[in-house]
């Protein structure tokens, strides 16, 4: 099995998804053909896991900060970029603690927890660090959720975001694709 085809299991995409990915070795090509084929929801979250971790996050804050956003899913953005800018223990407690206050309900909710699961840190004193993809499935999650409150646009959303995260994923260095 090729990494990308055990990145698209990871990131759970759809079977045709993950059919299409495990056709093609080099990641690029795999969200290339997605996009082809038209399958934004697969397409997505395969570009997040592959992008480096501070690139998606950054570019998934930006994508929600272009959304209007409710006073509760702003202040999860905040948190999200207070993470970025600090890097530290605080700032990844925080963001951490509103993920959870809000029991991971809102893009909001799930961009905090891509923050805070972007370092790495353990999430509780002595244990494990959050696994790799877990900041592309936050991420993901957060965009899946902005995109759904207009269901009209919900396609035109996705299809806009896999395009323009697949054009960040080709600006990358190849070695850096798989964080």
């Amino acid at each position: 099995m090729t990494a990308t085809a055990q990145i698209a299991e990871q990131m759970q995409l759809s079977e045709p998804g993950q059919a299409l990915a495990a056709a093609h070795e080099a990641p690029l090509a795999a969200v290339s053909a997605l996009i082809g084929a038209q399958r934004y929801g697969d397409a997505l979250p395969l570009s997040l896991r592959l992008l480096p971790t501070p690139y998606a996050l950054a570019w998934t804050c930006q994508c929600a900060g272009a959304q209007p956003l409710d006073e509760r899913d702003a202040q999860g953005l905040r948190l999200a970029q207070r993470w970025m800018r600090e890097r530290d223990e605080p700032s990844r407690q925080a963001a951490q603690a509103f993920a959870e206050n809000d029991d991971y309900r809102s893009p909001g909710a799930w961009l905090a927890a891509a923050a805070a699961w972007a370092s790495g840190a353990p999430a509780a004193e002595g244990g494990a660090p959050p696994a790799a993809h877990l900041t592309a499935v936050a991420a993901n999650a957060a965009l899946v959720l902005l995109a759904s409150r207009e269901p009209e646009r919900f396609d035109e959303r996705l299809q806009r975001w896999a395009e323009q995260a697949h054009a960040l994923l080709g600006q990358v260095h190849p070695t850096e694709q798989i964080a």
